[in-house]
């Protein structure tokens, strides 16, 4: 597998890892986050044996398309891989002494999702390439990353809301996740396996459940960050040590968080564009490098042809797609007012 597809595989993740991330007051330990992306990862080996089990237990390639889709997309993908994300939330992050607010559980949730994605996502590109690897990068790996944020969302509701909804959320902390992730799978399945008896239209249900998902995401996240934020302490803008420990997220008030609203669309351009940039900078970079490792001669060969791509063609759409998504990350208000 080459440098640029390995690229392709990985960076979606670290996009989307960054933004939740950077919408987290009280960031959580980065020992912890490190062992639930591992945790994530591990678990699509488990997945995938499992998943071949179930499909030659039950048969499911010689049922008729629709059965076999349905199979496939609900219990064969999503209940087993949804499973092992739940187990990874409930058995480890929830028990965990860092788990200690309803934000947590998105994070943990999300972190254990990309671990699953990312390497799905590194063995699907593997087989299938570049044209793979931008769908997944748009559908699959945001969509794994939605699914992982609601799912987290009910687990840390059951971690620290009433005792009489613990039941309830961890049901709809599996059941929810389950039936976006089916919704997802089944059209691209049944439209695979039925051909041209499909109708198109189902193409367009996997990119609507995945911006439904994220619009839920978004609000959630804004939601419990606001949360956060009522209970920090003021901080002194003059004082080196608490602004260093202020974390990414600053609360300005209610008139600047009001005014900030109105830029959310200019934001949300920053993230995309900004995503989609240092995406292909990077790519062109690991290209680039690949192609030096491969063959060294190219060096004295094509200097400066090596030195545009880098320089031009790679570098600079990498550095100016990480500022502005670095800049479509800032918190609604850059910093923390106090009454000194």
């Amino acid at each position: 597998m080459s440098l640029s597809l390995l690229g392709a595989a990985v960076v979606p993740s670290l996009l989307i890892f960054w933004y939740f991330h950077a919408r987290d007051a009280n960031p959580e330990p980065r020992s912890v986050l490190w062992q639930t992306f591992k945790y994530g990862a591990y678990t699509t080996v488990a997945a995938a044996l499992l998943e071949i089990a179930e499909e030659y237990l039950v048969g499911g390639k010689a049922m008729a398309p629709l059965a076999s889709s349905i199979n496939g997309a609900f219990f064969s993908a999503a209940l087993i891989e949804e499973s092992f994300k739940f187990l990874v939330l409930v058995r480890f992050c929830s028990r965990h002494p860092a788990f200690d607010e309803s934000m947590d559980g998105i994070i943990y949730g999300v972190t254990a999702s990309l671990g699953f994605a990312t390497l799905e996502n590194i063995l699907y590109v593997a087989q299938g390439g570049m044209d793979v690897a931008v769908l997944r990068a748009l559908l699959a790996v945001p969509g794994h990353a939605s699914w992982g944020a609601l799912m987290g969302y009910f687990v840390g509701q059951a971690r620290f809301g009433p005792d009489s909804e613990r039941a309830r959320n961890l049901t709809l902390a599996l059941v929810v996740p389950i039936a976006l992730h089916g919704g997802y799978d089944f059209p691209l399945m049944f439209a695979k396996a039925a051909g041209e008896a499909a109708p198109g239209a189902l193409l367009l249900v996997p990119p609507a459940i995945v911006i439904g998902g994220w619009i839920a995401c978004v609000r959630l996240v804004g939601r419990l960050n606001r949360m956060q934020l009522a209970t920090l302490p003021p901080i002194n803008p003059a004082s080196p040590v608490q602004m260093a420990d202020a974390g990414p997220a600053f609360n300005a008030g209610h008139q600047q968080r009001h005014q900030a609203q109105g830029r959310s669309l200019r934001r949300w351009l920053q993230l995309l564009s900004g995503g989609l940039l240092s995406s292909w900078g990077g790519l062109v970079c690991l290209g680039v490098t690949a192609a030096i490792a491969a063959d060294p001669k190219m060096l004295h060969d094509q200097l400066v042809e090596l030195a545009l791509g880098l320089v031009i063609i790679g570098g600079a759409p990498l550095a100016l797609g990480l500022w502005l998504f670095w800049l479509g990350l800032q918190p609604r208000a850059m910093q923390r007012e106090v009454a000194a």
